[in-house]
């Protein structure tokens, strides 16, 4: 099966009434300096085709995008895509600043938004302060980088922030790890932070607020994203004469369950999210969807396309878990690829995902939409 294109991928949620915060990148800065409405610039490319290794002793085994705010700063509080399409090893970034004001708040913000992409194990602090050797865009991107948002000034104003797009390899194994936050600072501009992840291959940790998450796992995908091309044959073909009749069982090379792969989304209470996960059809995965909005009985009731060779467990309707293609007698039930979706409401969700949709208060409030809907299924992104 072919994989979508960004471009294809991004329309198709469009016109399932996603939004994208202005897809297109248009520039909607006003021409009246005194009206407050918002203003999103163009896509701006940070980093353009940068060496991403792969294999090797520069191997990139894990990267960062987007966090919650930090003393003051650092806080995307945008949307986030990454869209595995690098048929070769090199990483794109493109940034897209917001903010919530008239034309002069937009140009004193936007001149002291810019991205921070270092190697980092903790809090980031001023890129003044970072060792050369760390930082990421300079000859080729490292292990262990984290792509931020930085406001050079005293305090990040409330109403602004950054919209992050990366492009990936997709031959790329390693954990991804992704952060947003909403900004409802401006009543009137609720903007979500809404995530977009195209041919996940590999492991994923993705945490938001009240936005919408469409995920889409790649075609190939293995139980063990980690390992070898050589362990999952072994692993498949596992049994007497390499019959399959103990197909990932814990004594094939890559069985033991440490290199199964993981794709964990969280919006956790108060937060209401829409989260879709669209998988393969003949991987061996895992599934739990989890609602844990207090106030029972409601309509969000999570849902498992469970068809093909799937066995649904329903008992609590507010969080079924369901078993794919499991492989054999022998394999650890409950194993293989997992993944984990959690929702913490279910509520109306007032949003504004294009800026041209913005309507001044004397107008009306903004759009709303129940959030908390839970889905993993086949082809439902396509």
């Amino acid at each position: 099966m072919k994989h979508l294109t960004s471009a294809l991928f991004l329309v198709a949620l469009t016109g399932a009434g996603c939004g994208d915060n202005n897809a297109m990148g248009t520039d909607t800065s006003d021409t009246q300096s005194g009206e407050r409405k918002p203003q999103v610039g163009e896509w701006e490319t940070e980093v353009d085709k940068l060496p991403f290794p792969l294999s090797g002793d520069a191997r990139i085994t894990s990267l960062t995008v987007g966090r919650k705010e930090f003393d003051e700063n650092y806080a995307n509080r945008g949307t986030i895509e990454i869209l595995f399409d690098h048929p070769e090893e090199t990483i794109t970034v493109e940034t897209r600043k917001y903010v919530f004001g008239d034309s002069i708040d937009k140009e004193n913000t936007f001149e002291k938004l810019s991205l921070w992409a270092f190697v980092s194990s903790g809090n980031p602090t001023r890129p003044d302060s970072q060792d050369p050797a760390d930082d990421c865009t300079d000859t080729s991107w490292k292990d262990g980088c984290a792509i931020y948002t930085y406001y050079d000034g005293k305090s990040q104003p409330e109403r602004s922030g950054m919209d992050f797009r990366v492009h990936l390899p997709t031959g790329y194994r390693g954990k991804l790890i992704v952060s947003t936050e909403d900004n409802i600072t401006e009543q009137t501009y609720p903007r979500r932070g809404n995530i977009t992840i195209d041919n996940l291959c590999s492991f994923g940790d993705v945490s938001m607020e009240a936005g919408w998450a469409n995920i889409k796992m790649c075609r190939e995908l293995t139980p063990a994203p980690a390992c070898p091309p050589a362990g999952i044959e072994n692993c498949e073909n596992y049994g007497p004469d390499n019959d399959g009749s103990e197909a990932w069982s814990k004594d094939c090379q890559c069985g033991n369950g440490d290199l199964f792969g993981q794709l964990l989304v969280r919006a956790p209470q108060p937060w209401a999210a829409n989260i879709t996960i669209d998988i393969p059809s003949t991987v061996w995965l895992n599934a739990t969807l989890k609602n844990t909005e207090i106030m029972r009985p409601h309509k969000c009731l999570p849902e498992i396309a469970c068809t093909g060779d799937c066995k649904l467990n329903a008992e609590d309707e507010y969080a079924p878990t369901a078993e794919f293609n499991y492989p054999s007698p022998a394999a650890p039930a409950g194993a293989g690829f997992n993944v984990t979706v959690e929702s913490g409401g279910c509520t109306e969700i007032p949003f504004v995902d294009d800026p041209d949709k913005w309507k001044p208060e004397a107008e009306g409030e903004p759009e709303s939409q129940l959030r908390g809907l839970l889905k993993v299924c086949t082809g439902c992104l396509e």
